[in-house]
């Protein structure tokens, strides 16, 4: 049951995330003004923001990448996420990624 709740909290996350109030992006054209090396093997799938904390959140292969958008250097792994698809983000310093190779849902305290 609890399980069921916590999911079902992290969806809300994500949806909550998804659709809440979003910036107008300014006209084009789009410069590139950064990359940053991530490394490691797999595949990316989605991106997740947390304006407040500075950080990006990219999850690649079966870990997430934690990047500060402030200094665009990457200050840590979300590690043992096999098949991870996405992050979600709550308040109180918790997050939950999605892990498609084995059907579950890691709870991560950030």
């Amino acid at each position: 049951m609890r399980l069921r709740f916590m999911f079902a909290l992290g969806f809300a996350a994500l949806v909550a995330f998804a659709f809440g109030g979003r910036p107008i992006a300014a006209d084009g054209p789009y410069t590139k003004i950064a990359e940053i090396a991530i490394g490691g093997g797999g595949g990316f799938d989605y991106l997740t923001v947390d304006s407040a904390g500075h950080r990006l959140y990219v999850t690649h292969g079966t870990e997430v990448v934690v990047i500060d958008t402030t200094t665009n250097t990457i200050v840590g792994r979300i590690t043992d996420t096999p098949g991870v698809h996405g992050v979600a983000i709550a308040p109180g310093d918790r997050g939950f990624t999605s892990n498609g190779r084995e059907n579950k849902v890691s709870i991560v305290d950030l």
